[in-house]
């Protein structure tokens, strides 16, 4: 089998212009221009808040958080008191709240009510 030789291969000898570039660019400023004046035509009140008037607006409560780390700091300080004191949850019914500790030592030696053991297995 004989295989014929490929030609040489060829390539466009002319480019795009200079012309064309300039003309593109030209245009596409002139349409990004059109379409920010078309913008500030359709919101004309968009431009009113760009620049801060003193003395600033004091705003309703709630505001935004000035520390948020001492306020989360703050947060689990009392989360951690609340999980590991002894305290009232209803003082009519006697029920109260103790440490996530002593709790655990509870649950493991007496169980819970209700709960299958390994042993017998779901009902």
């Amino acid at each position: 089998m004989h295989d014929k030789p490929l030609a040489p291969a060829r390539h466009e000898a002319k480019d795009v212009g200079n012309a064309f570039i300039w003309i593109g660019a030209a245009f596409i400023a002139a349409l990004v221009l059109a379409l920010a004046f078309v913008v500030m035509v359709i919101f004309p009140d968009s431009l009113s808040g760009r620049f801060l008037r003193l003395p600033l607006p004091q705003y309703p409560a709630p505001r935004l958080q000035v520390s948020t780390r001492a306020d989360m700091e703050r947060f689990s300080a009392e989360e951690m008191h609340r999980l590991n004191s002894v305290g009232w949850v209803d003082r009519a019914s006697g029920k109260v709240h103790i440490p996530i500790s002593d709790a655990m030592h509870l649950v493991a030696s007496r169980g819970i009510k209700d709960w299958p053991s390994p042993e017998r297995g779901p009902p």
